[in-house]
């Protein structure tokens, strides 16, 4: 399982493939803004993107199932 609490004073961005359960880390950003974008334009039909700060709290995702 990929680690979902993101470096400190980071924001971690986490992609999901729904079809095979397959994850892992698009990146760590300087800014929740920065990560949100990320996600926003990688979350797909089938692939989720997930947001989390450093504490591990999971503030939003993007993608279909």
């Amino acid at each position: 399982m990929t680690e979902l609490k993101a470096p400190e004073g980071k924001f971690r961005v986490v992609g999901v493939d729904t079809f095979d359960g397959e994850d892992w880390v698009q990146g760590d950003f300087n800014t929740s803004d920065g990560a949100l974008d990320v996600a926003n334009k990688k979350g797909d039909t089938m692939t989720k993107m997930h947001v989390y700060d450093d504490k591990g709290k999971h503030l939003g995702e993007t993608g279909t199932f």
